[in-house]
């Protein structure tokens, strides 16, 4: 079962979806449709099975997608992949 605190009806996660993209955007950060998704899921702390399932991808490809977002993020690695969660849990999404 995914690690949410209350499920989000598709508009709202469309919505949430589209303020994470405009907030990375303004970074300078351009990700793929499933790197930002993936991302997403991430900030909510669900697991590599989770966002795997939720895609329909395997977990190799949530991991790859992971390794992808650590470079376009420009954080140190899983470490800094982390804390950047953490930050982005703040934002309530």
């Amino acid at each position: 079962m995914p690690n949410k605190t209350a499920a989000d009806s598709p508009a709202e996660e469309l919505e949430k979806l589209k303020q994470l993209n405009t907030f990375l955007q303004r970074r300078s950060i351009a990700l793929t449709p499933q790197e930002l998704k993936v991302l997403y899921y991430a900030i909510q702390r669900r697991t590599n099975a989770d966002i795997a399932t939720a895609l329909e991808v395997s977990i190799a490809t949530v991991k790859t997608h992971k390794n992808n977002l650590i470079s376009k993020l420009g954080v140190a690695g899983k470490d800094g992949f982390h804390k950047f969660l953490l930050e982005m849990a703040h934002y309530r999404l």
